[in-house]
């Protein structure tokens, strides 16, 4: 699963430089973030297991998720949480991001339980985090 999904990410990244489309202006960068599908260089979580729902789309590192929301995903992944805020109610974590593995974190500040997902890996968050997030860290 993890080789298919860089293999596409790479495939996707030959394809759009010969067409100049990776260079991105720093409006842009701003509004992919709310972009509902995840893309590479994100962790993306969700609020159902099985990275179903709604999603939020994680670039840097974000001490404390009650500030941010989930917004519906353009996939077949679902609306269901759209609107509410992150902290507390993400379960599950898909990361796009190919360099660094992120751990979410039971507190804010990067402070308590936490669990650790692969570069490029996914994960159901354990139940302690479940619906118990309350920060994440790229690293």
């Amino acid at each position: 699963m993890r080789f298919k999904r860089l293999a596409v990410a790479g495939a996707i990244a030959v394809a759009t430089a010969g067409s100049g489309l990776l260079a991105t202006s720093p409006a842009s960068a701003a509004t992919d973030q709310f972009a509902a599908a995840c893309s590479t260089g994100y962790a993306c979580l969700f609020y159902h297991q099985n990275h179903t729902g709604a999603i939020y789309k994680q670039y840097s590192n974000d001490a404390n998720y009650g500030n941010n929301h989930f917004v519906t995903s353009t996939s077949t992944r679902g609306s269901s949480g759209s609107g509410l805020v992150v902290r507390n109610n993400a379960a599950s974590v898909d990361n796009w991001d190919f360099d660094n593995a992120i751990t979410i974190y039971y507190s804010p500040n990067y402070a308590g339980a936490h669990q650790r997902i692969a570069a490029g890996g996914q994960a159901n968050l354990i139940p302690s985090l479940r619906n118990n997030n309350a920060s994440g860290k790229f690293g």
